[in-house]
């Protein structure tokens, strides 16, 4: 425990540092004018590594970089590979990809569980959904669409906590699927297929969602008309294209929309119910085994649909006595073709993958890119943010506030990803990850709230606040989840493997033996590729491969000295991997 305590203290005391650097000239990484420090600095040559020692770190170090901010993570084989083919040739590779699926993992994952136990049919457990998210993001080819997926499920939330979702995972992978599919697509189609879908119609109730009824005193269910303007297309104030927020002529800040307005839109989000085949308006049809009837989009029921006229935003009307659906879709229009959404949601992208402080400059250019109904403009999107010179140069930016701090999620992965693991000789990563919401206060698609686990606009009260400026992911960070990734961190890096089961002494009172023995697995990393080599090139690949080339000299002096009072190399590279992933160098992205 003392260690543990002591490991925390560290840990907070590199976060203040950390929050200081976007207000300091401290930049880390290569390239970087302010505070770098370059082990190789060989401009020429090829741009592989050829085993070792390393070539071209800078150009090594860049692509790493790169991929930390669009995927879960690379090996060194693939940042290798982006270095060599450059990074447009690369993201045009991994649009061209077809997506790999969690329902199909999920429904595997099932399958080979109910064969085990013989024994009656089980609900289909949200851990199935997590085990095949978890194994999909650990081997899938689309890296950059699995990435795409999670973000936007932090923008589009479902908080798939509640009894439905985690008894019925094929619908939560359902959901996500579109997500997956969605992400190089176009917003317009995103946005529709978010609103038919049964998932979000449950979670924000305009599943069944019928027109007022003056008999009954009843009104149409708001919850759905409301987050749809405020997190999923507009926002809560009127925006410039650079995602600054106008003002009236008092000085104050304009709302998009009132009370009045959420209630017109209340009536817009009504009749739509059950999808499946058996069609009945509130059906709920659950089965005790995988069925995929419950995961149709939701359709339109007329008679529980309001046909009245509906004023929208700025004189914006519906006419009376269409169909349901075209109400649905003249509102989808309305709300896409708005002049707030394409900042608000590019902001959003951007926040997510490069810094948390874009300049009105950077906004204001993806913001020009975006198209609603253009197919595939989040491609488009996807790489001016990437490419963009304020995100894709190591030079700081003229205000000095570029960067991010990690998700605990995306720390994982990172590291996870990084070097193979092996399951015992199976293809499969069964992985709970409630382990993982436990020690780290996140994990797929369990966000506490329709605002995720951290707000865009959020403050810590640090440096970072008292320059205005925001750290939406250090909401995230406290006294519990910030020792509970230590200690993770200490379960994979210092003991080599992944358990699956680290809640499983509180789990296995609940269930049988048989379901505990599916779970009781682990996953061993394969670290022969950094076993042989010299302590200072070890640095340097580590470097490289987790911390992107951003390790201070003070930090890279700090493992030195470690590592001199190590003998054996296995050790040494415990040490070193485990003092780089506690590190404020690994944990913010600049």
């Amino acid at each position: 425990m003392s260690r543990s305590i002591f490991l925390f203290f560290l840990y907070c005391l590199s976060m203040d540092l950390v929050s200081q650097a976007y207000v300091n000239h401290d930049y880390l990484g290569a390239g970087h004018e302010y505070g770098v420090f370059v082990s190789s600095s060989s401009g020429s040559g090829n741009q592989t590594v050829n085993g070792f020692p390393i070539q071209n770190q800078e150009q090594l170090s860049e692509a790493s970089r790169f991929l930390a901010q669009c995927t879960f993570g690379a090996d060194m084989a693939t940042i290798q590979m982006v270095s060599a083919m450059g990074k447009e040739a690369w993201l045009e590779e991994q649009f061209s990809l077809p997506a790999t699926f969690t329902t199909d993992k999920t429904y595997e994952f099932f399958q080979d569980y109910d064969n085990e136990k013989q024994e009656g049919t089980p609900e289909v457990w949200i851990s199935w959904f997590e085990s095949s998210w978890f194994h999909n993001n650990m081997t899938a080819a689309d890296i950059l669409r699995q990435r795409m997926a999670n973000i936007m499920s932090q923008i589009f939330v479902i908080g798939a906590t509640s009894d439905l979702f985690f008894d019925y995972s094929h619908l939560t992978a359902t959901y996500y699927d579109s997500l997956l599919i969605n992400s190089f697509g176009n917003y317009r189609k995103l946005i529709d297929d978010i609103t038919y879908s049964p998932a979000m119609g449950r979670y924000l109730s305009h599943y069944s969602n019928q027109k007022a009824n003056p008999e009954l005193n009843t009104n149409p269910d708001e919850n759905y008309a409301r987050e749809i303007m405020q997190l999923f297309s507009i926002g809560l104030w009127e925006l410039e294209q650079n995602g600054s927020r106008k003002k009236d002529e008092s000085g104050a800040f304009i709302s998009t929309y009132n009370n009045d307005d959420i209630k017109q839109f209340a009536k817009v989000f009504t009749g739509l119910s059950d999808g499946s085949s058996k069609r009945e308006f509130g059906g709920v049809h659950f089965l005790s085994h995988y069925d995929n009837s419950y995961s149709l989009p939701m359709v339109m029921y007329e008679d529980y649909h309001d046909s009245g006229e509906k004023h929208l935003l700025n004189g914006y009307k519906l006419p009376a006595n269409q169909t349901g659906d075209i109400d649905v879709s003249m509102t989808l229009d309305h709300l896409s073709s708005h002049q707030n959404t394409a900042p608000f949601i590019c902001k959003a992208l951007i926040q997510f993958m490069t810094t948390s402080n874009p300049s009105y400059g950077y906004v204001q250019r993806i913001a020009r890119k975006f198209d609603p109904y253009k197919e595939n403009n989040f491609q488009k999107i996807i790489k001016a943010i990437l490419l963009d010179p304020e995100a894709s140069s190591c030079n700081p930016t003229s205000d000095r506030r570029f960067g991010k701090l990690k998700e605990p999620v995306v720390r994982m992965m990172n590291f996870l990803r990084a070097m193979p693991l092996t399951a015992d000789g199976a293809d499969n990563y069964v992985n709970d990850m409630e382990c993982v919401m436990a020690q780290m206060g996140q994990s797929p698609l369990k966000s506490p709230s329709v605002f995720n686990f951290f707000r865009p606009d959020y403050r810590p009260s640090s440096s970072v606040e008292w320059n205005y400026l925001v750290g939406p992911e250090y909401q995230l960070l406290n006294s519990s989840n910030a020792i509970g990734l230590i200690n993770d961190v200490d379960r994979t890096a210092i003991r080599g493997e992944y358990l699956n089961t680290c809640l499983w002494e509180e789990i296995e009172q609940e269930v049988a033996v048989g379901e505990a023995e599916f779970f009781e697995e682990s996953n061993f990393m394969d670290r022969s590729a950094v076993l042989a080599i010299s302590d200072s090139e070890m640095i340097r690949y580590l470097n490289i491969l987790y911390a992107h080339g951003q390790l201070s000299s003070d930090t890279q002096a700090i493992i030195q000295n470690a590592l001199n009072q190590l003998d054996e190399s296995e050790d040494k590279l415990r040490m070193a991997m485990y003092l780089i992933l506690i590190s404020p160098d690994y944990a913010i992205l600049k």
